[in-house]
C-alpha cells in the first residue's frame, strides 16, 4: 500500500523540489523593461532611475546607508537583492515616455543604495504610462500626488527641472530634520491615502525652514552637529504653531 501511494504520488523531496523552485522563480524576476506592466516586481538599474523630487536629506541617506552598508558587504550579490526583496526595500516606478523609469518614492534608499556602491535593486511597476504624452504623463504625476515641484526654499519649479539620476539630488538638511523627528514621534505618518499624508516629510521641513532662525543654530551646522539640531527641531515640532500641521503629536520624544 505504501509503495503503491509512492507510486501515485510525488514525493516529499519532489514536492520541497517544486516548492523550491516556484520559489526562486517569483524572486527572480526578470528586469524590468518598456514591456514591464503595473505589479510587476523586477529588476532594475539605479542608473535608470529618474527622481520625482530635487532633494533628499543627506544625512538621513547617511544613515540608511550605514544600515545597508554591512548587509551588502558581508553577502554576495544575489543574497542582497534577496534581503532587499525580503523587507519589502523595492523601489515603486512609473513608467514614462520614452520607457523612462520614475521612482515616485524611497527617493532616500534609492541615493542610500547608490552610496554603497549597488547598481541594481527590485522595483515594483506602480503604472506603466510610456505611451502617453509627457504633458499628460506630468499632470497624471501631479493627479496622484506622485511627484513634489518645489526646490529646497519651497519654491515652484517644472518637471524638467528634476534630476535625472538619483546621485544628482541636492541636500535639504530640513528634511533630514523631518525624518529624525519623526523617528523620535515628534509627529506621526499615517495611512498615506489620508488628506495631508502626501509628502508629509517635506511639509515638517519647510515648517521647520521657517521657524529655524529661532533656534540659534545656523542651517550650515545643521549636519555637523545633528543631535543638537534634532533637539531643536523637536522643540519646535511641540510649539502650537505646528498644530495645524499633519501628524502633530505635540510630543518631544517616544517616551
Amino acid at each position: 500500500m505504501l509503495a503503491s501511494c509512492g507510486q501515485n504520488a510525488p514525493s516529499v523531496l519532489g514536492v520541497a523540489l517544486m516548492i523550491s523552485f516556484v520559489t526562486q522563480s517569483a524572486a527572480a524576476k526578470h528586469a524590468c523593461d518598456t514591456q514591464s506592466t503595473k505589479g510587476d516586481i523586477c529588476l532594475c538599474e539605479l542608473s535608470d532611475l529618474h527622481p520625482t523630487q530635487v532633494s533628499v536629506g543627506i544625512e538621513e541617506v547617511r544613515v540608511k546607508a550605514e544600515k545597508l552598508r554591512d548587509e551588502f558587504q558581508r553577502r554576495s550579490e544575489r543574497d542582497f537583492l534577496k534581503y532587499l526583496r525580503k523587507h519589502d526595500k523595492e523601489e515603486p516606478v512609473v513608467i514614462g515616455p520614452n520607457g523612462t523609469f520614475y521612482i515616485t518614492d524611497h527617493h532616500h534608499l534609492a541615493r542610500a543604495l547608490y552610496d554603497i556602491g549597488a547598481s541594481e535593486t527590485y522595483c515594483i511597476i506602480v503604472d506603466n504610462l510610456s505611451d502617453i504624452k509627457p504633458d499628460d504623463f506630468w499632470k497624471h504625476l501631479e493627479d496622484n500626488n506622485e511627484i513634489y515641484l518645489k526646490d529646497p526654499n519651497g519654491n515652484s519649479i517644472t518637471p524638467h527641472d528634476l534630476p535625472t539620476s538619483v546621485n544628482d539630488m541636492g541636500n535639504d538638511p530640513f528634511r533630514s530634520l523631518a525624518g529624525a523627528v519623526r523617528e523620535l514621534c515628534g509627529f506621526e505618518k499615517n495611512d498615506k491615502s489620508a488628506n495631508g499624508e502626501d509628502y508629509l516629510e517635506f511639509q515638517w521641513a519647510d515648517y521647520f525652514r521657517a521657524h529655524w532662525a529661532q533656534t540659534g543654530i545656523t542651517v550650515k551646522d545643521i549636519d555637523t552637529n545633528f543631535e543638537r539640531a534634532t533637539d531643536a527641531a523637536l522643540q519646535l515640532a511641540t510649539r502650537k504653531e505646528a498644530v495645524s500641521l499633519p501628524g502633530y503629536t505635540g510630543r518631544s520624544s517616544c517616551d
